[in-house]
């Protein structure tokens, strides 16, 4: 990979409106590819992932993901299931819709 940008020009900004928020604020969209330390950046972060690689074993993509773990997993007759709600975490989604 080449660290040196060939055209480098400051990052460009967008901002998508939340519509469906009440004050409808700006959502801000920086796109950094074009920056002077974009690749050397890039390069930092591929380096350090090669020398410390941290198991994502927790993470989970998506739902065919998670039933693909589900199936793989051994379960015990003493193991108990638990459902955490989130209602707390999204206070400004109406729960009677979802």
């Amino acid at each position: 990979m080449e660290i040196h940008k060939h055209n480098p020009s400051a990052p460009t900004i967008k901002g998508p409106i939340k519509v469906h928020k009440p004050s409808q604020p700006i959502r801000p969209i920086v796109n950094w590819r074009n920056a002077p330390a974009y690749n050397l950046a890039r390069m930092f972060s591929q380096k350090i992932r090669q020398l410390s690689p941290l198991p994502n074993t927790n993470n989970i993509g998506n739902t065919r993901d998670l039933i693909d773990k589900l199936k793989h997993t051994s379960v015990s007759p003493h193991f108990k299931f638990a459902s955490l709600g989130i209602t707390n975490l999204y206070t400004k989604i109406p729960i009677k819709g979802t």
